[in-house]
């Protein structure tokens, strides 16, 4: 499906809301191997100073891991889809969930998953993530075994990403971090800008269209995106234009 790119008429009108794997970086064939350019780093500064700080990273990425690979430590940002949630304020944690519970889904998935080559099982605070890039033929076995593990448990939730299955607690989801985040300064009053380019980013999509802001949608298929780029080179290449002569430099 082809969708047309944004036109941002006044900059300084805009909260930024970026995902980070497939759209800031691209994707990798472990999570470990993932990397932001400096020449995008460079530009996601100078777009927070130019934005008063009105950017955000939004991710599946614990904040700790946001802030190795990005390399801009106490940006404003949603980690874990939102489990994570840094604003100006401070950070807070979701407790849907007792990180506990997490501990015993991660050893289940585990002896679930064990034998099986290529499976990297992660545990964050409150998701366990099950990462097979390196191995896609075991996708329905890994969602099959995620699906059982889900439906044992009140409050959790599956979402099947870009090979990776990955448990969390229900009512966590990066549309709800991006409101939350927009209730806050320096976005509050502000129109919502968020690109991503995965299943996982379709509630940001779904919140943004509802503050009649701009959803932008990285790569190709179906989404509730309005807007998008064919890659997420074309879509970096964007970004730095919003430098380039301030607002007349987003018209395209």
């Amino acid at each position: 499906m082809h969708r047309k790119q944004p036109r941002l008429r006044t900059l300084e009108n805009y909260a930024l809301f970026l995902d980070i794997d497939g759209t800031l970086a691209d994707i990798a064939p472990e999570p470990s191997l993932a990397f932001v350019a400096p020449s995008t780093v460079s530009d996601l500064k100078a777009l927070s100073i130019s934005l008063n700080g009105a950017l955000a990273l939004v991710s599946g990425r614990q904040l700790a891991e946001i802030d190795k690979l990005v390399g801009l430590a106490g940006i404003p940002a949603a980690g874990i889809h939102g489990a994570q949630l840094r604003t100006q304020a401070g950070t807070r944690l979701a407790q849907d969930q007792l990180p506990e519970v997490f501990v015993q889904i991660e050893t289940e998935v585990r002896n679930l998953l064990r034998g099986l080559e290529g499976i990297t099982v992660e545990r964050k605070p409150l998701a366990v993530a099950v990462h097979f890039r390196a191995n896609p033929k075991f996708e329905s076995h890994i969602q099959e075994i995620a699906s059982s593990v889900v439906s044992k448990r009140n409050g959790l939730k599956l979402i099947k990403g870009k090979c990776i299955a990955e448990i969390l607690p229900d009512s966590v989801n990066k549309g709800n971090a991006i409101a939350e985040l927009m209730q806050s300064l320096p976005f509050r009053g502000r129109v919502p800008v968020f690109a991503g380019d995965d299943v996982t980013d379709e509630d940001g999509f779904t919140s943004v269209n509802s503050m009649k802001g701009v959803s932008i949608k990285i790569g190709n298929g179906p989404s509730n995106a309005v807007y998008g780029f064919k890659t997420a080179e074309k879509f970096r290449a964007w970004l730095s234009q919003l430098l380039c002569g301030g607002a007349e430099g987003t018209q395209f």
